[in-house]
């Protein structure tokens, strides 16, 4: 199976879900909105990976992104990542590192 990209999204319940990219048994990239924020993660196999990420998903609007990703030992230490707070809207793109095995991790809360 190919990769997936900009899979589509669906309502579930009063969340909402997107899934970004994918390919089976390598790695996988959802997004969930709950309420206003919007909640996205990544993982991937044993292969290190580099994603760019379109968040044309999200509506219109300021969201301050709090992230969560894979410092430069975590293939050897699962404890060592980096917080990375930032500004982002719907026009932006964001690169993702995932080490071996790794994942990636974000909140985004609109700000008003």
């Amino acid at each position: 199976m190919h990769g997936i990209s900009r899979r589509g999204s669906h309502d579930v319940g009063r969340s909402r879900e997107a899934g970004l990219n994918a390919k089976v048994s390598e790695y996988v990239t959802v997004a969930r909105k709950h309420g206003s924020d919007w909640y996205i993660g990544a993982m991937t196999n044993w292969t290190p990976r580099e994603f760019t990420l379109a968040l044309s998903f999200l509506e219109a609007g300021k969201y301050k992104m709090i992230s969560y990703s894979d410092g430069i030992n975590a293939d050897k230490w699962a404890s060592d990542f980096n917080m990375t707070i930032q500004e982002v809207t719907n026009k932006d793109t964001i690169k993702i590192h995932l080490a071996p095995g790794g994942g990636w991790a974000a909140r985004l809360v609109k700000v008003e």
